[in-house]
């Protein structure tokens, strides 16, 4: 969980580092502040089977936990304690990230797909079912312009269990994309084989609607689970993508800046607003960010800060005395 002041807070089993504390505790039942990430601006956090990602506003991609295939995307097959710094990614613009039960998926600005980790289902989409310790863009995705993305991990409603997969949404096409496998479950002699490249559904799915009649429902939830009776594919395509979405955590906006100037708000409210940003280096970092997608440039050697923004800010908020003090 992460605060509107920044900080990532973790809690529950710990037996490959996944809560990123650095704990050899094998279960923490209280939260605990990923020290690691204090400072970063977070933008979307997400939870595998036993790893975890997170995805800064300039598009850095931090991962920890289990890593016995690979889906670390750091080159090697050792557990992570804590944070690491997915150094592949760096430039990569992420936007969004997505934790199967072994595999990892990320979705560039662009809408460019690199996935990591465990690939023997096909989940990872490069026409074979080996491992891919590094991070490798979806070859026939390539100019797709993906707008969505979701690992299966999790077992839904109606006894569907979606693991060993991953979807994706082209929206120019209005076109899921599937590959990998559906259940674990059935019988040798019910499965399907793998699909080891995206293909698309062939369905006249729409997003954000439910399916629109009992066999169109039955046409796509047979890909996972025959026996899934008025499967919504829509509806756990949602919950996978917002899962893992956070609200945002609190950073500055021109309007609220001209609000605490004129006093158009109570000085109660801009007080308490003024403390929560300027006690918390995620939020100041996140508040000066480079526009135009400089800050997705943010390395080592670059702060991803835009310097002549904060020089600006502070002049700004001199006209008024009371806000310059507070902050």
């Amino acid at each position: 969980s992460v605060c509107e002041g920044g900080e990532l807070f973790t809690w529950g089993q710990n037996t490959h580092g996944q809560l990123g504390v650095q704990s050899q505790t094998t279960l923490t039942p209280k939260p605990q502040l990923v020290e690691r990430l204090k400072g970063i601006p977070l933008a979307q956090i997400a939870a595998g089977g036993a790893h975890s990602t997170a995805v800064s506003l300039s598009g850095a991609v931090y991962s920890w936990g289990k890593n016995s295939f690979g889906q670390l995307g750091l080159g090697d097959t050792k557990d992570r304690g804590c944070p690491s710094y997915v150094g592949a990614l760096e430039h990569w613009k992420t936007v969004f990230i997505s934790c199967g039960a072994d595999h990892t998926a990320v979705l560039s600005k662009e809408g460019l797909v690199c996935t990591f980790g465990a690939g023997g289902s096909g989940q990872l989409g490069h026409n074979s079912t080996q491992n891919e310790l590094l991070p490798r863009v979806v070859a026939e995705l390539w100019g797709a312009r993906v707008s969505r993305i979701a690992c299966g991990r999790w077992e839904v409603p109606m006894t569907c269990l979606l693991r060993q997969h991953t979807l994706v949404y082209v929206p120019s096409l209005d076109k899921f994309y599937f590959f990998g496998s559906g259940d674990e479950r059935q019988l040798e002699d019910e499965k399907k084989p793998n699909q080891l490249i995206p293909l698309p559904i062939n369905s006249p799915v729409n997003t954000g609607k439910s399916c629109q009649s009992n066999d169109h429902c039955r046409s796509i939830q047979s890909i996972f689970n025959p026996i899934c009776y008025n499967f919504n594919f829509v509806n756990v395509f949602t919950h996978f993508t917002q899962n893992s979405h956070l609200n945002g955590i609190a950073t500055l906006e021109d309007k609220e800046v001209d609000a605490w100037i004129s006093k158009s708000k109570r000085w109660t409210n801009i007080k308490k607003n003024i403390r929560l940003i300027f006690s918390s280096e995620a939020c100041i970092n996140g508040s000066f960010l480079d526009k135009r997608d400089k800050h997705f440039k943010t390395s080592k050697e670059v702060s991803g800060v835009d310097v002549s923004e904060v020089k600006r800010f502070y002049e700004k908020i001199s006209k008024n005395q009371t806000v310059y003090q507070e902050v």
